[in-house]
């Protein structure tokens, strides 16, 4: 049920809709509501989202990893994957874990290395440099590892499209293992393939980041432990929940089945650990260590850092963070990369108002179907951060390219590093392989990737990127479809319902917060907050209501006087001791 489209400053048009097919709360919310003893707006929502009998929203709402947790041993290849490495444990012979230089790299690599250490195994790690050895496995460090005297080489979070890596590390006599989430092409002849992705892999439905999936394989290296007796002390795979929900929730994956359940009680072990890693970036992001901490706090605050290691600096400092024991040290890190952040999210404004400016001075550009803008001053740890933002505010697949370089033994060859972000009906995975023979290399999967392009095909890149767009998205995918639950008033509103919204927490791709709308609505008063922000007072003939609208300052709708209509979040909001209900605007569109 389409609700109104509108389109502001050139900015996509937004086209509303009902996640049900009614925008009234319908006979089974209400006997859903008094099966739980919720409200039936609260059993409406869960109706929305598949939970539509008693059992099932218990389970959504409390899920639990005795019951709901499938059997990590039906994922392909994880045995196997666990008898050599222990196989290596037991010899004591060298391994090395190495990780991409993201959130959901460090952070399910460190769970591998403090697991392999606590049960005495020779283990290093190895992250490489975003500038100087690109994404993922490259000949040089193969090489490097193998000199170092590595042994077994685990790959985590890449590797799956590795395969003259792979054939060159077999070549050199060290074992492999691949564990990895991505789309697989051909696969590398690794000694063992941990990748949900592969081809008759019962995981598959699942959508595991690789935080997520090394924390099933520490479940699976658990359980094999018990037959080795000189293994007396093996740690607790629930003792690393808060390191996979990480990963869970900076990776985008779906925060449905396992994956909320890892993020659900992952939270909860983010809101009380005491690594020292954590708490260093809880204390630089400023944020809270008790029940207020939620999926918004990991994903805007502490992931964004650990990212930012790899982005402006060195994401090996990230992984050390993470797995180092000793306090001092952890503080120290936690500031650099802080600082670092600060650095990134400055080259990210500039280069995001560049990109706008590109757009916005051409016409040809703006109305193509896709996006590709090269800057020769953009920077490359950024640019996938500003692909998002652009396809947040025009709506359509999006490539960001800057200079970067590549390695080939001594010589460094000059080459264009691009990073995409989409939206649905554009695969970009497929899309780059579709476009292999302008690429020098590339990755990912439906939502997002990365490639390398060569100078002399820049321009073609570009053409054939923006064309492809063209020929697979139909006009009407290029309008952004925004799902609303219910239409309320705002006397609904109260702290009841905020509280009982919340419970659907952890929220992202797959489980978005709720979103409810009003269709008539007066702005009383305006005001602005900080760089970009409104706090408002909204009214709506049943009573007023006070409201935050995020990067919103620029809307001409939003302004004193003005009746609009308006999706929104409600929750809770506490200042100098008081707490009171806030909604938080997320769209905004003229009366219909």
């Amino acid at each position: 049920m389409s609700l109104s489209s509108f389109q502001i400053g050139g900015e996509t048009p937004r086209k509303l809709e009902l996640r049900s097919s009614s925008a009234e709360i319908t006979s089974d919310a209400r006997a859903l509501a008094q099966a739980l003893g919720k409200s039936p707006i609260t059993a409406q929502i869960l109706i929305n989202r598949g939970c539509d009998t008693a059992e099932s929203a218990q389970s959504f709402l409390s899920p639990s990893l005795r019951e709901s947790l499938p059997n990590p041993h039906s994922i392909k290849n994880i045995g196997p994957c666990a008898d050599l490495i222990l196989e290596y444990v037991v010899a004591k012979r060298p391994i090395t874990v190495f990780t991409d230089f993201d959130v959901d790299g460090v952070s399910a690599g460190s769970q591998l290395v403090i697991f392999l250490q606590a049960i005495g195994a020779t283990v290093n790690s190895y992250t490489p440099s975003r500038f100087t050895e690109g994404y993922g496995l490259s000949l040089a460090a193969v090489e490097k590892l193998a000199k170092l005297g590595t042994q077994l080489l685990v790959t985590v979070d890449c590797g799956i499209t590795s395969v003259a890596e792979i054939a060159l590390a077999k070549k050199l006599g060290l074992q492999t293992i691949v564990i990895d989430h991505h789309l697989p092409q051909d696969l590398p002849d690794a000694d063992v393939i941990v990748d949900p992705a592969q081809p008759d892999c019962p995981f598959q439905e699942y959508k595991l980041c690789a935080a997520g999936l090394v924390w099933m394989l520490l479940i699976v290296l658990r359980g094999k432990l018990r037959a080795f007796p000189q293994f007396t002390k093996v740690p607790d795979p629930k003792d690393f929940l808060d390191l996979a929900a990480l990963g869970t929730l900076c990776d985008m994956v779906p925060l449905v089945k396992v994956n909320r359940i890892i993020a659900h009680r992952g939270l909860d072990a983010l809101r009380a650990t005491s690594r020292p890693g954590l708490v260093a970036l809880k204390n630089v992001a400023s944020v809270p260590s008790n029940h207020r901490l939620n999926s918004g706090h990991v994903g805007f605050g502490i992931g964004p850092r650990i990212n930012a290691a790899g982005r402006m600096g060195d994401a090996s400092e990230a992984l050390e963070l993470l797995v180092t024991k000793d306090s001092i040290r952890a503080d120290s890190i936690a500031r650099k990369i802080d600082g670092l952040n600060a650095t990134r999210q400055r080259e990210e404004a500039e280069i995001k108002e560049a990109c706008i400016k590109l757009l916005t001075e051409s016409e040809t550009l703006l109305h193509r179907g896709a996006i590709a803008l090269f800057g020769k001053e953009f920077h490359s740890g950024v640019i996938g951060i500003v692909a998002q933002r652009l396809v947040e505010i025009f709506y359509r697949p999006t490539a960001v390219l800057a200079p970067g370089e590549i390695r080939k033994g001594s010589t460094v060859i000059p080459v264009v590093k691009g990073s995409v972000r989409s939206i649905p009906g554009f695969h970009v995975a497929d899309v780059l392989q579709s476009l292999d023979h302008l690429l020098v290399a590339h990755g990912g999967h439906a939502e997002a990737g990365g490639f390398t392009v060569t100078y002399e095909k820049l321009e073609a890149f570009q053409e054939a990127f923006m064309a492809a767009a063209e020929a697979n998205i139909p006009d009407g995918g290029r309008q952004k479809r925004v799902l609303c639950d219910l239409e309320i008033p705002f006397k609904s509103v109260d702290y009841t319902l905020v509280e009982e919204l919340q419970a659907l927490a952890p929220f992202g791709i797959g489980n978005p917060a709720p979103l409810l709308y009003t269709k008539r609505v007066m702005v009383d008063a305006v005001s602005p907050v900080g760089q970009g922000h409104l706090r408002l007072r909204l009214s709506d003939g049943t009573m007023s209501q006070g409201a935050v609208a995020w990067n919103m300052q620029k809307n001409p709708l939003l302004r004193k006087g003005e009746q609009i209509a308006i999706a929104f979040s409600p929750e809770l909001n506490s200042y100098q001791g008081v707490t009171s209900v806030q909604l938080v605007v997320r769209e905004v569109w003229q009366t219909p």
